[in-house]
């Protein structure tokens, strides 16, 4: 039986849970598609909110002292300074305190909606991050192929071309942590393709309780990834570029084909954006890149598509290696504005 408000035990159990960050995948689901069917739903899990949100403003009104230090606790949660209240900075200080957010498929926390629902300038906006990798504790590599969505068994991990989790080497340390993923080959075993000069990695996510609870505002979807290459990276005449993509759908796309296949995400993507800049062979330092896409009211799920590209040489009849280049501190924001929408 779907779950609705009337079965309260279950539903507060849920919001207790993902509060609390216990939260399970299956539990993610489930609350999700009653927080997007049922208004008493909503409701109720703005009243815990709401509770939280008080208490959270009362406890700051004692200790002051710890607003400063939020922005380096949860750097995602940020918004438009001189458009928003004390009261609005104590919601922020609730995220990290009272909702620990942050599931295998996509953060859906207090704080995100407490974003959406306190009151703000007309003119401000507000921005929620709902996903964030930086690899401490992730997977060893990355899993062949692209995701193909929810009930992907590999869901929750990295899928793509060959790249694997290391720590600092080469003479690059990660942005921030021990680890960052290292780009290997433009293939993946069982595809062995020649014909790429492309490495891919991919994710998927569910921004649904995020975009379903953002009423009445026009939301800009942005993905940011650093990258950075060795100075050794570099062959002589070769060239490079790094890559960031967003797609945008309105339903999960457990339906696509297997496997699926890049035209396919092109053809049935709701929203799109690209960028690709040069990364500079010699030059240390990470580079941030950002995308930006503008979504639609029926956007729901997101494709995450971050690549390194070896632009000269270009495609031959072996995939091409790359020997030192790596991405860190991958985000997806929601940039969510009134009046656009």
């Amino acid at each position: 039986m779907p779950l609705t408000a009337s079965n309260r035990h279950r539903l507060h159990d849920l919001i207790s849970r993902q509060a609390d960050g216990l939260i399970t995948a299956e539990e993610h689901r489930e609350l999700t598609t009653a927080l997007e069917t049922d208004p008493e739903a909503r409701k109720a899990w703005y009243l815990r909110n709401d509770i939280d949100l008080a208490l959270a403003t009362k406890a700051a009104g004692r200790r002051e002292e710890l607003l400063a230090p939020f922005s380096v606790v949860n750097p995602g949660f940020a918004a438009n300074p001189g458009g928003f209240s004390k009261r609005f900075r104590a919601a922020a200080l609730a995220g990290p305190v009272l909702a620990a957010a942050g599931v295998a498929v996509g953060v859906f926390g207090a704080s995100a909606v407490w974003a959406f629902t306190v009151p703000r300038s007309p003119a401000a906006e507000t921005v929620v991050r709902v996903f964030s990798e930086s690899f401490e504790g992730s997977v060893a590599a990355t899993v062949p192929a692209l995701p193909r969505g929810l009930r992907d068994p590999a869901g929750n991990v990295w899928r793509g071309d060959e790249a694997r989790v290391v720590t600092a080497r080469q003479g690059v340390a990660p942005v921030a942590g021990a680890w960052m993923l290292a780009f290997e080959r433009s293939t993946f075993v069982g595809e062995d393709s020649p014909a790429s000069a492309w490495s891919d990695v991919y994710r998927f996510v569910d921004a649904r309780p995020l975009l379903v609870l953002a009423e009445g505002g026009g939301v800009t979807a942005r993905l940011s990834a650093s990258f950075a290459l060795a100075l050794n990276a570099c062959a002589d005449a070769e060239a490079y570029s790094a890559s960031v993509r967003i797609y945008a759908f309105d339903r999960d796309i457990a339906d696509s084909p297997d496997p699926l296949p890049l035209n396919w995400v092109l053809d049935n993507c709701v929203a799109s954006g690209m960028k690709k800049v040069p990364l500079v062979c010699g030059q240390a330092g990470w580079q941030r890149v950002s995308v930006d896409a503008s979504l639609p009211p029926n956007a729901k799920f997101f494709l995450l598509h971050v690549s390194a590209v070896r632009d000269v040489p270009g495609p031959s009849s072996e995939p091409a290696v790359f020997r030192g280049h790596f991405v860190d501190d991958i985000s997806l924001e929601l940039h969510e504005s009134r009046g656009l929408r």
